[in-house]
């Protein structure tokens, strides 16, 4: 019997081989599709995971509240950790972890082989941790001992990666690395940090990096992010409820002083990537929602799929009446003829499924370079693949698709009478005509959503790269300036501005402690001079120069530049003229921007407090990423500070001899440090990277579905024209013209794209809006959000469908008249 139903398979298949190849390169497709999605949607939900204690590791993140403002932050008090670990019985590890930036914004690592070669790099992913950090969480060594690899303030673990950049190939362990003048000891080798873990680092320094302890205590630096580790089986809600007597222990009386609360929680090490809506992330997190949206995207795509098979096997049922027929006659049972059917259409997903995996193997490289993570080798890695659970749940889900959608064709098939089918009176059932008709609408339906999902994704891309930013973006060249080593720094500052502005091709330029693209990391109190410091809020403070302004071409709203005085160190004088923008001043209460100038203000720092004059105020501009609201911001001249940033405009004329320019001036001024440049156009398109990789995926599937669609239109168009063939050639003899052929096979696909507008409307307005709130800025829903998804899905009909109605309206009628 199997050996027969195998025959049979294949004859039918052969016997049609463009339904045939239709079927399975659709389901093919939808079936490479999912998987593809499938590694995507693991590989964001395995971060973390990889950490044997990961599912009892949290979070600690602080909100601030005063009166009805509230912000939440993932940046916490050093001292936080050690006290929770101090007096909850059911914490059994705490481990802070904070970058080397917060103690020194630029730093130059450089290791010297004795022999006259030096290798010197600007490191970002360094950070400072507990000794107990690398113990409460997974990261494998392969030299060194994570138990005792942080002990001391002077020693570092560095990466595989690492090692090699400073020791090639000699062994590291052991050695010295200079940070920023100073020695640390290599006391172990990490692998490489894998891309689904939500801290990345190459270098990590013990936290006590300078040897003096120097604010580990404080309950007002919050810059750090704080880790506990609690009891297997404990309950975090029950050590939540702790937290409002520890906070009041430890922070009641300045609460009270400065009138405002603050709220600690615990966050699941799980949550974090996908979701923590805090500020304050160490890279910018993935998206629950877009997991969401991609899961469904998965879904639609095989759904399509499936529909185009049911749709052309029933369709096809004219075809094989006879063959049922006869059976019939000759003693099947309606089970067999069923069986046989379901049986087909398990040989046609086998074939496709076979094909989709030679689909997901030869194009996984590309997949991964179009996404810019390897989800292939994190997959291999899981070892999920070799877990029998993860066969079980697959081929459950493919065994139950293939019946799922070969049970209608075969229902129907084996349903027909042999005593009218062999008379050759079976006509098509308007049922199953409305059934097709139903699913390919539907089939419309989820390509007019995802059509919609690219374009309001794509114009949200691109309104946040285009919009006014409030500053200049395009050849503004940044350089990160090097750390102290001596006494002369700030000549080497001096005579580097004055070579510079001496270039002609470069003019201009500013030094600044941050620069747009960036957060802001001072961050202290401000309030009105006449107020008491319960009124404190807080803000961004950055040091800035008197060319800040202009070489950003910044706009100011009212008053004058901020001025520069050599001679003023504001933190000793505790006067300073400052600069703030339009939202502080509305966060200030002044009832416009000229009502602020020449206003006071107040604000903390660590070496007490600095009254201020506002002199002028400062034009909106987006700091961060248009996801962010604009921040209050305060600016002011330090003439002592060490700058971050060195920002310039360079001539595009010449362009590369300019950079090489500003390369070898650099490098004379700064012997000992690492150069590190870029524009700032692409540092700032770094924030919508994200974003951009799900765009890229979601409108890649999307084609991938709309494809699978057509296919389903080619068949069903192309069997309709062949069932009515003879009718084509009627009309012709009786005076029909071309175009009124066309349009007799297109007007129940266009009635069907109305149709299916009007249902994916709703779904439309309700999505884009739930997407765009994500987004502080964004674009409003314009009609050809709506109307461009039909419309284009009806050229794409049209033009599908209309080319084989065209050329059977071209066919000569006698050919098809000639022919019982």
């Amino acid at each position: 019997m199997f050996k027969n139903y195998l025959k049979i398979a294949f004859r039918n298949l052969l016997k049609n081989k463009v339904y045939s190849l239709i079927n399975i390169f659709g389901l093919a497709i939808g079936m490479a599709a999912c998987f593809f999605i499938f590694q995507y949607i693991r590989f964001e939900l395995s971060y973390d995971k990889f950490h044997v204690n990961g599912e009892n590791i949290y979070r600690v993140p602080i909100t601030h509240v005063r009166g009805f403002s509230q912000g939440a932050n993932i940046l916490n008090h050093p001292a936080v950790g050690p006290a929770m670990k101090a007096e909850f019985p059911e914490v059994i590890a705490q481990a802070r972890i904070a970058p080397a930036g917060v103690f020194e914004k630029n730093i130059t690592v450089s290791h010297d082989d004795g022999k006259g070669n030096v290798t010197r790099f600007n490191e970002s992913r360094i950070f400072v941790a507990d000794p107990s950090f690398l113990t409460m969480f997974s990261f494998p060594f392969v030299e060194g001992d994570p138990a005792t690899a942080l002990n001391e303030p002077g020693n570092i673990v560095i990466s595989e990666t690492t090692a090699r950049k400073y020791f090639g190939n000699s062994s590291a362990l052991n050695q010295t690395l200079d940070f920023n003048g100073g020695p640390l000891k290599v006391t172990g080798i990490f692998r490489d940090i894998p891309e689904n873990s939500h801290i990345k680092f190459d270098l990590l320094a013990n936290i006590n990096i300078g040897g003096s302890n120097f604010g580990l205590t404080e309950w007002g630096w919050p810059e750090f992010y704080n880790y506990v580790q609690l009891k297997p089986g404990t309950d975090p809600k029950k050590v939540e409820a702790k937290f409002p007597a520890f906070v009041n222990n430890h922070l009641g009386a300045k609460m009270k002083e400065l009138n405002f609360k603050v709220i600690y929680s615990l966050q699941p090490l799980g949550d974090i990537h996908l979701k923590s809506n805090y500020s304050g992330e160490l890279e910018v997190n993935g998206s629950q929602s877009a997991i969401y949206f991609l899961s469904i995207l998965g879904v639609f795509i095989i759904v399509i799929a499936w529909i185009n098979y049911i749709n052309l096997s029933t369709a096809k049922s004219m075809e094989r009446a006879r063959e049922v027929g006869l059976r019939k006659v000759v003693g099947a049972t309606r089970m067999q003829l069923s069986t046989q059917f379901i049986f087909e259409s398990l040989i046609i997903n086998c074939i496709a499924l076979l094909m989709a995996t030679m689909m997901v193997i030869a194009f996984t490289p590309y997949f991964e370079q179009f996404i810019g993570k390897h989800i292939g080798e994190a997959f291999i890695n899981s070892g999920l693949w070799k877990r029998w659970y993860f066969w079980g749940i697959f081929f459950a889900v493919f065994i139950a698709g293939a019946l799922q959608v070969g049970a209608y064709p075969a229902f129907i098939l084996s349903s027909f009478k042999p005593i009218i089918v062999l008379k050759g009176k079976l006509l098509p059932a308007k049922g199953g005509i409305s059934l097709r008709k139903a699913l390919v609408a539907f089939q419309f339906v989820l390509s007019i959503i995802l059509i919609a999902g690219t374009i309001t994704m794509y114009s949200q891309l691109s309104y946040m790269r285009n919009q006014e930013l409030g500053y200049k973006q395009d050849q503004l060249f940044v350089i990160k300036v090097p750390p102290p080593r001596d006494s002369t720094y700030h000549s080497q500052l001096s005579f580097f501005r004055s070579e510079i502005e001496r270039n002609p091709a470069i003019g201009s330029m500013t030094s600044s402690k941050d620069i747009p693209g960036s957060r802001i990391y001072g961050r202290n109190g401000v309030r009105k001079a006449d107020e008491d410091k319960t009124k404190d809020f807080m803000i961004g403070l950055t040091e800035i120069d008197k060319h800040f302004i202009p070489v950003y071409q910044m706009q100011l709203a009212a008053g004058t530049n901020i001025p520069q005085d050599e001679s003023v160190n504001v933190f000793e004088t505790k006067q300073a003229k400052v600069l703030i923008n339009e939202t502080l001043v509305t966060k200030l209460g002044y009832p416009n921007n000229e009502a602020a100038l020449n206003e006071r203000v107040i604000f903390t720092s660590w070496f007490g407090d600095i009254n201020c004059e506002i002199v002028g105020v400062v034009k909106n501009y987006h700091q961060r990423s248009l996801k962010d609201k604009y921040e209050p911001t305060l600016f002011y001249y330090f003439n002592q500070a060490i700058p971050n940033y060195f920002s310039m405009n360079v001539g595009t004329k010449d362009l590369s001899k300019n950079l090489a320019y500003i390369e070898a001036l650099f490098k004379k001024t700064f012997p000992h440090a690492a150069y590190e440049s870029f524009f700032l156009d692409e540092h700032f398109d770094k924030q919508y990277r994200t974003d951009q990789q799900f765009g890229n995926i979601f409108g890649l599937f999307t084609i991938l579905a709309i494809i699978v669609a057509c296919l389903g239109l080619i068949g069903l168009s192309t069997y309709a024209i062949k069932l009515r063939t003879k009718e084509i050639g009627i009309r012709k003899v009786l005076g029909s013209t071309t175009y009124a052929i066309v349009y007799l096979f297109s007007k129940d696909f266009i009635q069907l794209v109305g149709i299916a507008a009007i249902v994916a409307f709703p779904i439309i307005y309700m999505g884009a809006n739930e997407w765009l709130s994500n987004f502080a800025f964004h674009i409003n829903l314009s009609w050809f959000i709506f109307a461009g998804p039909p419309l284009l899905l009806l050229l794409i009909s049209l033009l599908t469908i209309g080319w084989q109605s065209f050329k059977a309206a071209l066919a000569n009628p006698v050919n098809s008249l000639r022919n019982e």
